[in-house]
């Protein structure tokens, strides 16, 4: 029973200083600054193309761009009376195409499915709201 403990508590050790070494902490080899990662981690960059592609004068893209996971939200928001669904998806389209190119991407893949949304804005306008969320790969 003692041996068994014993074998027990030197596995418990090694694993412990195992651990150590893969996280930074008390290892020899540098995995980067963990206060860094954990702050970029969550970072979301909000971008405003110069180039909405879009010939409706009440549109806006924004771009919320996750540079840590490469991940990428879309919204097209329009007054409600001149939204077209057709415009709205050519234009994140266009607007995801150049973000690509500008940003060395190669392609990308739909983590959901793009949604439609009706909202009134705080003056009471009603506004459409086209949003696409993807997977960027390099």
């Amino acid at each position: 029973m003692k041996k068994i403990f014993i074998i027990s508590v030197v596995l418990m050790l090694g694993a412990g200083l195992f651990a150590q070494g893969i996280t930074g902490h008390g290892g020899s080899e540098d995995y980067g600054d963990v206060e860094n990662y954990e702050a970029n981690k969550l970072k979301t960059e909000i971008i405003i193309p110069k180039d909405f592609h879009s010939t409706d004068s009440s549109a806006s893209v924004r771009i919320e761009f996750m540079p840590m996971h490469d991940e990428l939200r879309i919204y097209y928001e329009c007054m409600n009376v001149t939204y077209e669904r057709g415009q709205a998806m050519n234009a994140v389209l266009e607007c995801l195409d150049d973000f690509c190119k500008e940003h060395k991407y190669n392609t990308y893949k739909y983590l959901k499915e793009d949604k439609e949304s009706f909202k009134k804005d705080d003056k009471g306008r009603r506004k459409a709201i086209y949003m696409s969320h993807v997977k960027l790969v390099r």
